[in-house]
């Protein structure tokens, strides 16, 4: 852990990371987006669910593919009523309150979601104390991860070298993009997967940052 300690950025997926995939927050968001899109272009719910499924596996997110393929969709709007989401099944993780409290580097939460979403799930987690700041997908101008791009664009906008840091994140696309360029990775909350290539894995993220800080 000696090695995770020693780098001074640490960037934190938000949705299925820093809370557990049990919450089906996530299931509320694609329904959300299927339903959005099922009215906006007159299409069938299986045709939306389809379309968001293949931009998904193509480019990280639904957002990108809509932006290089549907621009009759207006992103903002679908992006706003997707995330309209209900979180009071999400409960406040205190431990991981505590252990962020006692964690000395910097840290930034790093989403494909947008950024008035990222806020209230960080503020309803009770995290918002525990993060220097939120880069979201509107400043990757929705070239998402695990795009390249878009981790090029945090270093920059943070000002940080990709040696420099750590990326914990649920999805092993995103994570391979990050060990390629330098980073160390963590797996978190994928006890569905038995092997990638990421360099550590944990299910319990306050447990995994007490180890690091220990």
């Amino acid at each position: 852990m000696k090695q995770l300690k020693q780098r001074q950025i640490h960037l934190f997926d938000l949705d299925n990371t820093l809370y557990r995939p049990e919450n089906q927050i996530i299931e509320q968001i694609i329904d959300r987006m299927n339903t959005y899109l099922m009215k906006d272009l007159r299409i069938s719910y299986q045709q939306a669910e389809a379309m968001c499924d293949d931009y998904f596996h193509r480019y990280g997110g639904s957002l990108r593919g809509l932006q290089l393929h549907q621009k009759s969709v207006d992103i903002e709007k679908f992006s706003s009523y997707s995330h309209d989401v209900d979180l009071s099944h999400v409960k406040p993780d205190v431990e991981l309150q505590k252990a962020l409290a006692n964690f000395p580097n910097k840290r930034y939460v790093f989403t494909n979601s947008p950024k008035p979403y990222a806020k209230r799930m960080i503020r309803h987690l009770g995290l918002e104390d525990y993060f220097d700041d939120v880069f979201s997908v509107e400043l990757t101008d929705y070239q998402m991860k695990p795009a390249p791009h878009a981790f090029n664009r945090i270093c920059d906008h943070f000002g940080f070298a990709a040696e420099n840091a750590v990326m914990y994140d649920d999805q092993p696309k995103n994570l391979s993009t990050a060990k390629h360029l330098g980073m160390r990775t963590v797996l978190v909350n994928r006890d569905d997967l038995s092997e990638s290539d990421a360099c550590f894995k944990t299910e319990q993220l306050h447990d995994f940052i007490n180890q690091v800080t220990a």
